[in-house]
């Protein structure tokens, strides 16, 4: 990610309008980080994983409250928390293939 500052987003906006197209740009001032710049596109991609994880979250829960009034349940440990964190790697890796 391109990190620019307030100052030279404002001297070279067009520049900066057109890098941000390429990239996702992080705007700073007094070297602090402020805020990040997107293109349209990147947002669209992120609202669509956003919805995605949505209708997967609401099946999640719905599934784990089945599974808990049929005694059906799991300890989470560590075992099963980077089990969930490849499943999440996976699922964004395919929304950002697709």
């Amino acid at each position: 990610m391109k990190t620019i500052s307030a100052k030279e987003a404002k001297n070279a906006f067009g520049n900066f309008l057109d890098a941000a197209q390429r990239e996702p740009i992080m705007i700073t001032k007094r070297d602090r980080p402020i805020g990040i710049f997107f293109s349209m596109h990147d947002i669209e991609s992120l609202m669509q994983v956003g919805d995605s994880f949505k209708d997967d979250i609401k099946n999640g829960i719905l599934a784990g409250v089945a599974d808990a009034e049929a005694g059906r349940v799991k300890t989470f440990n560590q075992d099963y928390a980077n089990d969930l964190k490849a499943r999440v790697r996976a699922k964004l890796e395919s929304n950002q293939n697709a």
